[in-house]
């Protein structure tokens, strides 16, 4: 699935919320769009998803202006989970099984197809023993993993997470990074996700896009993101370590005072 942001800019009340931002997502890999806050991050995913269309510019998938494609058909080229959640009166398989509506007939009723990407979404997450659980009797991270769920029955090329780790421990977190390698991997989906934790962006993304001022100040892989000294300069902190071992990161007020 090809993904282009074209000269995206976004205002609100007169102030630049995205400015001019350009760049592409590389099929079947982690893209990771990493900022402080307020710089247009969630913004850019809500173009995308078509949640808000007054912008200028140009989104484009596998070549089509994405405001030029209906809600079905956008609903099955991509997938979207955002930071903020329901919390619907429902059981875990019956809100996996929601990721199936684009499919469905207006009846609702699954397919055989249908109930097998709800269970495979299911196991994917880890969540077989709290399939028949009411959503509201779970924690915080566990009800993230069930809406993860629903976001992977809905078995679109394109997968867009805003902030997907919010709310889960350090044991989960890195188990979602590795999950999302493994899935690119076995099914060949793209993500785009919204991360803040410059570690776990270092960990699993194959490309960052940085914003900072409210427009793209880097688009490349973590390599280069170190190289070129991003966090330094887009995010005033330092990284030390390396993938496989883990990274951590030291303000460089700190630094400096060590020195």
């Amino acid at each position: 699935m090809n993904l282009m942001f074209r000269n995206v800019s976004v205002s609100y009340r007169g102030k630049t919320v995205v400015g001019n931002a350009s760049f592409s997502v590389e099929p079947g890999s982690v893209t990771a769009i990493v900022g402080r806050n307020g710089t247009g991050k969630t913004t850019l995913l809500r173009c995308l998803t078509g949640e808000k269309n007054d912008y200028a510019g140009e989104i484009l998938l596998n070549g089509d202006n994405i405001k030029k494609l209906s809600h079905a058909e956008r609903s099955v080229k991509l997938s979207y989970l955002p930071q903020e959640l329901p919390l619907p009166q429902v059981t875990v398989r019956e809100l996996v099984s929601f990721g199936r509506t684009p499919y469905t007939p207006f009846s609702g009723a699954l397919s055989q197809t249908d109930r097998e990407k709800v269970e495979w979404a299911i196991k994917t997450v880890g969540l077989e023993a709290l399939a028949g659980a009411s959503l509201d009797t779970l924690s915080g991270g566990q009800r993230k993993k069930a809406f993860f769920a629903m976001t992977l029955a809905q078995d679109t090329p394109l997968v867009v997470l805003d902030e997907p780790t919010a709310h889960l421990d350090a044991e989960s977190r890195f188990a979602f990074l590795e999950l999302l390698e493994r899935l690119c991997q076995e099914t060949g989906k793209t993500f785009l996700v919204v991360m803040h934790e410059l570690p776990e962006v270092l960990q699993c993304a194959r490309h960052i896009v940085a914003l900072d001022n409210s427009s793209v100040c880097f688009c490349g892989t973590p390599e280069e993101f170190l190289t070129q000294r991003l966090p330094q300069r887009a995010f005033s902190v330092q990284i030390h370590g390396q993938k496989g071992r883990g990274y951590a990161v030291v303000p460089l007020r700190q630094v400096v005072m060590e020195e």
